[in-house]
């Protein structure tokens, strides 16, 4: 509806009547995809789909990875703090019977001074282990849970893990499968992409052909309105680019050079890939191979202390060495701990850089 007012010029004031145009209609039209056009715009829009899902594979890779590492630092601190708590509980036995013996003028204030050090740097290790733990726990918590407090160590009751059945002995990685990494897949799916949109730019340069139609009802009154009142129209549209050719021409260059450096980018993508792989293989074949000196180590430890265990109570040996031993037993727990944690974040490592 529309109605309005016209001013004349001697002041009067004109007045339109006013109308009702009852109107509906619909149009449609389809383009000839002669030289793949859309085609090409398919492919463009199924790359991209497929490396936005890469890019997110790439980012759930990581996150499960990152869980995995807290989760076994973890557990490895938690056992760290035990061994140290232990090991500041001897140092702290071997002071009182130093303090005993100096107070007997059997040993020298330099000794003793000297062991009170060793037992201050090894409480403060505990406590440094202690807080670090804490903050691990209350990172995996946020990452499972969302919240800080959701996991606790009193809640959880570790069972002791044999890391030679869950980690393999040094091994080779096929080339297959780090072409399965996430970020080579989004990397090819971006040059397929930049590819088809070379195609696309070029098809720019020759003609079009639309067929339309349009088929609308247009009636001043609803008794008018009907089948009667209709409109039509129905015909082809061919679309010359005739003054646009050095437009197209740029957009073709540019989408060369977007071209090129996607290729540049899936290169370094792969090149990347392969030195990150050789090198988490190297580290892990490595620490893989000197876990096994570590346990040994260990075990060796423990029976040394178990001797002179039985040296002490035949009495061959002194209390204080006998607590020594077995600080020095807790000393091979540590490093074979240490060693652990090594050997868990280097195969963990090699899992993501080569592709999960």
């Amino acid at each position: 509806d529309h109605s309005g007012t016209l001013r004349c010029r001697a002041g009067r004031t004109a007045t339109t009547p006013s109308y009702s145009n009852f109107n509906t209609g619909m149009f449609a039209s389809w383009e000839l995809d002669l030289w793949g056009r859309y085609k090409l715009m398919r492919k463009v829009a199924d790359a991209n789909r497929q490396a936005f899902q890469d890019d997110i594979d790439a980012v759930s890779l990581s996150f499960e990875a990152e869980i995995c590492r807290l989760y076994f630092l973890w557990v490895n601190l938690t056992q760290m703090v035990e061994v140290e708590k232990k090991a500041s509980d001897i140092l702290k036995e071997v002071e009182n019977i130093n303090n005993v013996s100096y107070q007997r003028g059997l040993i020298s204030q330099t000794v003793l001074l000297e062991q009170n050090n060793q037992f201050q740097k090894v409480f403060m290790k505990y406590q440094e282990l202690d807080n670090a733990q804490q903050a691990v726990r209350r990172a995996l918590s946020m990452l499972v849970y969302n919240r800080p407090d959701a996991l606790s160590v009193m809640d959880q009751s570790f069972s002791p893990i044999d890391y030679t059945q869950i980690t393999p002995a040094p091994l080779k990685i096929p080339s297959v499968l780090v072409k399965s990494r996430p970020d080579i897949r989004a990397a090819e799916q971006r040059l397929h992409a930049a590819s088809a949109m070379v195609g696309i730019a070029r098809a720019d340069f020759y003609p079009r052909i639309t067929f339309s139609g349009e088929l609308s009802i247009d009636a001043l009154t609803l008794t008018e309105f009907g089948w009667g009142a209709r409109n039509t129209q129905f015909g082809p549209t061919l679309t010359l680019p005739i003054f646009e050719g050095g437009k197209i021409a740029r957009q073709v260059e540019l989408r060369k050079s977007e071209l090129k450096s996607a290729g540049l980018e899936y290169k370094r993508t792969v090149l990347n890939a392969w030195k990150e792989t050789e090198d988490a293989l190297a580290n892990y074949n490595m620490t893989r191979a000197q876990y096994g000196n570590a346990v040994q180590m260990a075990e060796n430890a423990k029976i040394s202390a178990k001797r002179v265990g039985a040296s002490y109570r035949r009495g061959d040996e002194s209390k204080v060495e006998f607590l020594l031993s077995q600080l020095a037993s807790l000393d091979g727990e540590v490093e074979l701990l240490n060693m652990q944690q090594r050997l868990m974040e280097n195969y963990i490592r090699l899992y993501v850089v080569s592709g999960g």
